[in-house]
Parts: structure tokens; C-alpha cells; sequence
């Protein structure tokens, strides 16, 4: 039962099991009565929490225990207009613990991290490698990154010897795509990852190969963003941690503005927009499907903090907005949907 999810989100389910558990003992609620949680208890349990901590986090907590009782085919009484009503309170108490909104990475990010990185060097290299992938192919950094060295499955993570198919798309770029064998929309699925080369110094493609010939003694078996390193076992991980701590470092001296891991699939989807890439073949490329895609990018002011972010003006907010209003007709989905 437990293969049924991945890994690291058993890890992060495992926080709110751990809190609930420390909820029941700190009120003297007797161990016959942690599963199946009554809606009582459940709704006490978030009301305790409502305030102190985001909402989001509730909502992990929340899942966490679901899939406790899942695994253990207890009944669940989540469900409950009781339990619905506290997390709506909690929700409304949280909203201070939200984190602060952060641009998407921009162009400008791109070319500050390559002025500042010597891709001749295979850390490097494998650095600017993902950074124009994540962007470029609007992936999750989880997608193509290990989260620690010690989270690295194959059975969830591309590894350096799969199949890398270079195809030409006319006289004068060529395109590149492989598998991932897991996202977190598709699961066990996983996805194609395609990017398209540029006549600039920020090409995704050129980016790609470097790596891989800088990289090249790097083993088959390793993770496809590893780094050659002179001492055995001759290469390292290159995790998320790492990355985004490298990323951020340069972008702060250059005082560009914060932005999350995440900010890598918002930016590289902007971009593409921006540069009249059809919507529909945007949202193919970070798979997602055409509602989900309409639904993602509902409210631009929230995805897009324009306001803070110097990399845009509102000209080009206009123009994403009318793009995303357009295809939304085309596609006939109706204006009322939920955000």
C-alpha cells in the first residue's frame, strides 16, 4: 500500500501523523481512538493548529492522516461538514503564514547565472544544464532533480544513460527530448521532456550537450544532472538544495528579484507566451492539460507578481492576459470557472 505513493511524500505525510499523534498524548485521548479519528477529534485537531501555522500545511497534515488510515483501510471521517467547516477557520487564520509571493525566473535570472557560472566545469555545467531545462521545458525542479543524495530512485528520477533523442527541426535548430519516468500529475506515467534549441547564449540545447560532454565519464546509473569529481566514487549529486542555493546566491548579488524553485516552470511558461509560442503547445510542453493549464494562470496578478518583479512591465501583463482570455475561448472553456 505504501508503493502507492512516492517517497518523499510518505516523508512529508509523516509530519502530520507525527503531529496528530502528539495532539491525542498532549490531551490524554486514549490510543483506541487515534484510528479511526472521529470527526471530532479531527476537528479539534485543526482548531488547535488553526492560527499557527499556514493552511497549507494543515491541508499536508490533513493528507498525511488520510493516508494513514488508507494504508491501514481505517474508515475516514475527513470528510465531514464538521472537519470541512474547521479547516475553512483555518484557512481564514493561517493567511499570515502564506508565504510572500515571489516572481517567476526571467531571462535576465538566465543570463545573470551563466555571466557568473564557467560552464567549462562540471558542476557548473550541470547547473546551467538544468537551470535551461527546468526553464525551457516548464518542468518541476523535482522532475529532473534529486530532492537530497540519499532520495535518488531510479523509479523516480531520469537517470544520466537514458535515451536522449536530438531530432532537426529545419536548416537551423534541432530539438532535443527524453523521458522522466515520474511527475507529480502523471505518477508512474512520468513525461516527455522536450526542449528546442535558441540562436542565443541562452540555448536549452547546447546547455544540455555541454553538460553531457563535460560530464561524459560520469556513470550511466547516476542522476542525468551528476558531476564528474576527481576523487571516487568521481561523481556528486547535484541536488535541489545545492542548485537553488547557487541560483539564489548569484541572483542576490545581482539583486534580481527572490524567486522559488517552482519560479523555474512560471518563468520558462511566461517566456514562451511572451515570445508568441502557442498556448496550447505551452501547456504541452509542462504537462498540462488544457483546463488545468486555463486554471493555472486564472488570476496572472497572483502567479505573476508584476508589481515587485522588474523583469516585466504591465504591457506584458496585458498581453499574457489576452493571450490566456484568447485561448480560453478557443478552447471553449467558460469564463466562470473557479480559480
Amino acid at each position: 500500500m505504501r508503493n502507492a505513493w512516492a517517497p518523499a511524500t510518505l516523508i512529508s505525510y509523516g509530519a502530520g501523523i507525527k503531529k496528530f499523534i502528539l495532539f491525542c498524548e498532549r490531551h490524554s485521548v486514549d490510543e483506541t481512538h487515534f484510528m479511526p479519528a472521529s470527526y471530532l477529534l479531527l476537528s479539534a485537531f485543526v482548531k488547535e493548529h488553526s492560527g499557527t501555522v499556514s493552511h497549507s500545511a494543515i491541508k499536508n497534515w490533513m493528507s498525511g492522516l488520510k493516508a494513514w488510515h488508507d494504508i491501514n483501510h481505517a474508515h475516514w471521517e475527513g470528510n465531514d461538514r464538521w472537519v470541512e467547516l474547521a479547516r475553512t477557520g483555518a484557512k481564514k487564520q493561517g493567511t499570515s503564514f502564506k508565504r510572500p509571493k515571489r516572481a517567476p525566473v526571467s531571462l535576465s535570472h538566465l543570463h545573470s547565472l551563466l555571466a557568473n557560472l564557467d560552464i567549462s566545469t562540471p558542476k557548473h555545467a550541470a547547473i546551467w544544464a538544468a537551470a535551461c531545462v527546468a526553464f525551457f521545458a516548464c518542468r518541476r525542479l523535482g522532475e529532473i532533480l534529486v530532492k537530497t543524495d540519499a532520495s535518488f530512485d531510479p523509479a523516480y528520477h531520469v537517470r544520466k544513460g537514458t535515451i536522449i533523442s536530438i531530432r532537426s527541426v529545419n536548416s537551423s535548430s534541432k530539438s532535443i527530448s527524453f523521458p522522466i519516468p515520474w511527475t507529480k500529475t502523471t505518477k508512474e506515467e512520468g513525461a516527455t521532456v522536450v526542449i528546442t534549441s535558441r540562436s542565443d547564449v541562452l540555448c536549452p540545447v547546447k546547455a544540455l550537450l555541454n553538460h553531457i560532454q563535460v560530464n561524459f565519464d560520469v556513470p550511466d546509473g547516476a542522476p542525468l544532472f551528476a558531476y564528474a569529481i576527481p576523487e571516487p566514487p568521481r561523481w556528486h549529486h547535484l541536488n535541489k538544495l545545492d542548485f537553488m542555493k547557487i541560483c539564489g546566491g548569484i541572483w542576490t548579488k545581482a539583486n534580481l528579484p527572490d524567486v522559488l524553485g517552482h519560479s523555474f516552470r512560471i518563468g520558462g511558461a511566461v517566456a514562451l507566451l511572451l515570445a508568441g509560442v502557442p498556448p496550447e503547445i505551452v501547456a504541452s510542453t509542462g504537462g498540462w492539460t488544457s483546463l488545468a493549464f486555463l486554471l493555472y494562470w486564472r488570476r496572472v496578478e497572483d502567479i505573476l507578481p508584476l508589481s515587485t518583479a522588474e523583469a516585466y512591465s504591465k504591457s506584458d501583463a496585458d498581453r499574457l492576459s489576452n493571450i490566456l482570455d484568447k485561448f480560453r475561448t478557443s478552447m471553449n472553456i467558460p469564463d466562470s470557472i473557479e480559480s
